[in-house]
């Protein structure tokens, strides 16, 4: 299931099912080396959902660096720590998998939310400046985090 929004109350987000793109890539995703999703359930639900992808490095002794990407957890579960215990294994992983660095991008508009916190509590600094470059469509909350910043 993937969370989709509610017509009758558009900031609830109610679970749905997956498109058939997003199925196709849901397959791609799992036949990729190197790539681990990781999923939270309660009582056969999944609450929370991270994606990791693991790089091979020249530098660092040739450690690989892990990268985390979508970092999420449904709204009613938010607050319990669930996205600390995925983080927590998802860390443990990248250093049994022998991961010099991992790294992540989480936006700006984060830093209020508790997500940066959470980053900093788990050992992230913010050391580094992030860059993107949405080549297709920029995500409606980075649209509305941008006018805000204006």
């Amino acid at each position: 299931m993937l969370w989709g929004h509610s017509h009758s109350d558009p900031g609830r987000r109610l679970p749905r099912a997956p498109s058939e793109l997003e199925q196709q890539t849901w397959e791609r995703m799992m036949r990729t080396d190197d790539l681990t999703v990781y999923l939270a359930e309660i009582s056969g639900e999944t609450v929370g959902t991270a994606t990791v992808i693991t790089l091979p490095n020249l530098t660092y002794g040739c450690a690989p660096t892990a990268f985390v990407e979508a970092v999420g957890v449904s709204p009613d579960h938010r607050r319990r720590g669930v996205a600390t215990a995925l983080m927590a294994r998802l860390l443990d992983d990248a250093r049994f998998g022998g991961c010099n660095k991992v790294q992540l991008l989480s936006h700006k508009r984060h830093a209020t939310d508790g997500a940066h916190r959470l980053y900093t509590a788990l050992g992230f600094s913010p050391e580094a400046e992030g860059f993107r470059l949405y080549l297709r469509e920029v995500p409606e909350a980075v649209r509305a985090g941008t006018d805000q910043a204006r």
